[in-house]
């Protein structure tokens, strides 16, 4: 999470949507008053190399609660507080489910020699913790930011975010945790079983963005 006071922002990380590289880019333009959480070793040395600021202010005190990555929309409105949360632009990421979970997939098991079956991979709890990402941008069931943008056209809606905010100069962002993944579409890992049950799993995102297989 970052919560800008000098820019009047708030981003909300969710989960497999390169919000680490979109916090990165963010951190970049934030001051010494701004919120700003931890992230891994290796992105924080990202983040160094890229000239943005390290984690600051997350703390309680002088926050209401302590602000962490991933961290659902109701405790970041706690955290921040309710006229920050009101006043400030808010905003969060949604990806396509059925490339989330692939994405996810190559990620958890990136440091094993062979992957395990995705079917099987498929029906176990991560998927479901992933669909937790709704978590992060709605407060009992309703939106609760002011957009929510898509992964899909990542660069082109951070851009008008960028603008709208009146940040300076334009997003960079660098590519975090970027390289599990091999080529090809992610199509190609789903049989009809595997499809339907992550249909099931993110029926509420896949209807809220319209998505499709």
């Amino acid at each position: 999470m970052i919560a800008s006071h000098a820019h009047r922002f708030i981003f909300l990380k969710t989960r497999k949507t390169a919000g680490t590289s979109v916090e990165i880019a963010l951190s970049k333009v934030c001051g010494p008053d701004d919120v700003i959480t931890r992230i891994s070793p290796e992105d924080e040395e990202l983040r160094r190399t890229a000239g943005g600021l390290g984690p600051q202010n997350f703390e309680s005190p002088p926050l209401a609660r302590r602000a962490y990555n991933h961290m659902s929309a109701r405790l970041a409105r706690e955290a921040v507080g309710g006229e920050a949360w009101r006043d400030y632009f808010t905003f969060a990421i949604e990806r396509n489910p059925w490339d989330a979970v692939v994405s996810l997939y190559y990620w958890k098991y990136k440091d094993r020699p062979e992957l395990p079956d995705f079917e099987t991979y498929v029906n176990e709890e991560w998927i479901e913790q992933l669909a937790n990402n709704r978590r992060m941008y709605r407060i009992r069931g309703r939106l609760a930011v002011d957009r929510v943008l898509r992964y899909e056209h990542l660069a082109d809606e951070l851009a008008e975010v960028w603008a709208h905010l009146g940040l300076p100069g334009s997003p960079d962002l660098p590519r975090a945790k970027g390289n599990a993944r091999p080529a090809g579409h992610y199509r190609e890992l789903y049989t009809d079983a595997s499809r339907t049950r992550v249909g099931e799993v993110f029926a509420e995102a896949i209807e809220a963005f319209d998505y499709s297989f």
